[in-house]
């Protein structure tokens, strides 16, 4: 019986720990995201169950040329969309073509000419987007 109780109150002590640990962190990382570099206008993503990777890119302004490499299980694509999702009806704006759809190990390329602002990278299929499959696309002068 004894042993019960400490366990319960070691369960109880963890658990507050872990809550104070995630609060501080949360409150740590508001409004700062890192941003991975892509150099010469070269944006290289990982597709898989159901993440694009890196989730925060940073580009400059122009010709940008995406390859994505489908690390996963499924089969998956990868397109620029608008950075904010459209609300009812409304048709989400795309940029460029989205790459061929990728089987379990392979790669594909698309090309877009963008503006400075922000997009998001998505696959297109089924609801992968809706299942956390998409990245920041930040595109700087």
């Amino acid at each position: 019986m004894t042993a019960g109780i400490i366990r319960k109150a070691m369960t109880g002590r963890r658990l507050t720990a872990a809550l104070v640990a995630a609060a501080a962190l949360g409150a740590a990382g508001c409004g700062s995201v890192a941003y991975s570099q892509a150099p010469n206008r070269q944006v290289d993503v990982r597709l898989d169950e159901y993440r694009v990777l890196p989730e925060h890119i940073q580009a400059t302004a122009g010709r940008i040329t995406i390859t994505a490499r489908n690390t996963g299980r499924l089969t998956h694509n990868l397109v620029v969309v608008q950075f904010d999702r459209p609300l009812g009806d409304d048709v989400e704006k795309q940029y460029g073509n989205p790459t061929k759809t990728l089987f379990p190990g392979q790669t594909g390329t698309t090309t877009v000419d963008l503006e400075p602002g922000k997009y998001r990278l998505i696959c297109t299929i089924s609801n992968h987007d809706n299942l956390g499959q998409y990245a920041e696309l930040k595109v700087v002068p």
